[in-house]
């Protein structure tokens, strides 16, 4: 994937890390707010975690992505504290201000648009995680 942050606040995108180390992985689910859909102000991101068999709706609510923070921001609402292994996973890929993916971590898309969630057909579109049609509204170069 070319950019995996850019893909994981594409606004509805479900992504997978991977501990090249341990083997160790979870699945997260990063929504964007719909309250600042048509505002000026940078969206922030609900992020989710896999907890269960069902890979639809067995997602817990972790935290927030804020717009230039470089952590995973806790709630009273979120189901795990900061120092569990979820989020510190979480944290060690969001953390790179240049977006660097680190080299003993392995980030995985499921397949869909991190956009829209419509099923990736094109080479192109795998690679990024983001459709051709979703690309061009997201004013990303081809």
């Amino acid at each position: 994937m070319a950019d995996a942050k850019l893909f994981a606040t594409a606004g509805n995108a479900t992504i997978t890390l991977e501990s090249i180390k341990t083997g160790v992985h979870y699945t997260y689910k990063v929504r964007e707010s719909k309250a600042v859909e048509n505002s000026t102000k940078a969206p922030v991101h609900f992020v989710s975690l896999l907890t269960g068999p069902d890979n639809e709706n067995d997602f817990k609510y972790l935290g927030l992505i804020v717009p230039n923070r470089y952590l995973l921001t806790i709630t009273k609402a979120s189901k795990l504290s900061t120092g569990s292994a979820p989020v510190l996973a979480f944290n060690y890929f969001w953390s790179r201000p240049d977006g660097a993916i680190p080299s003993q971590l392995a980030v995985y898309h499921s397949g869909r648009c991190g956009r829209c969630n419509r099923t990736l057909t094109t080479p192109e579109s795998i690679t990024r995680g983001i459709g051709p049609d979703c690309s061009e509204l997201m004013g990303l170069d081809l």
